[in-house]
């Protein structure tokens, strides 16, 4: 499989991957950043979302307005990771699975006969949106390996993790 494309402005990099970003950087100069405030359509928890990740995104200088779906995207994922996790802590992993057993005349021999489990569909909700999550951060330069392309990391004047603040979301917490 092929590298990605390294985008930095580190000038410990490679001058074609320097030059590579900023010929990225004065392309898109012209378009609008992105928004301040999240979609009115979004969730809370979308919305608190979009909030914390916003300023590494506009830090970035690389995601723009036109870029919206896809953070937007992000948000929705980590609201449906959050609703999955509620989901499946009320609920279990799994059900027990009954069934009635009838006789061939039509008699109950066993109202709650022991057929199995079942497994909650919210387990796969949570699986699907955290390999999305995790494809869409990685797309924003919101995991380690991607922010250490996309970021201007030699600033180091901004100490926050907008990952760790994704996972006080989805834990339940995080900025209102």
């Amino acid at each position: 499989m092929a590298r990605k494309n390294k985008i930095t402005d580190d000038p410990k990099a490679e001058k074609y991957q320097r030059d590579r970003t900023q010929k990225l950087k004065d392309s898109t100069s012209s378009w609008a950043q992105l928004q301040k405030t999240p979609p009115a359509y979004l969730s809370d928890a979308a919305k608190r979302a979009y909030r914390s990740i916003l300023p590494a995104l506009v830090k970035s200088d690389v995601v723009k307005q036109p870029d919206l779906a896809v953070v937007v995207a992000l948000c929705v994922q980590v609201d449906l990771f959050r609703q999955s996790y509620d989901e499946i802590k009320e609920h279990g992993i799994q059900t027990a699975m009954y069934d009635i057993i009838v006789s061939p005349k039509g008699e109950i021999i066993d109202e709650h006969h022991f057929s199995g489990y079942k497994k909650n569909p919210a387990v796969t909700t949570l699986s699907d949106c955290t390999s999305k999550i995790k494809q869409l951060a990685a797309e924003l330069g919101l995991t380690p390996q991607s922010r250490a392309t996309l970021l201007n990391l030699s600033d180091g004047d901004d100490d926050s993790d907008p990952m760790a603040d994704i996972a006080k979301i989805i834990n339940g917490g995080g900025k209102a």
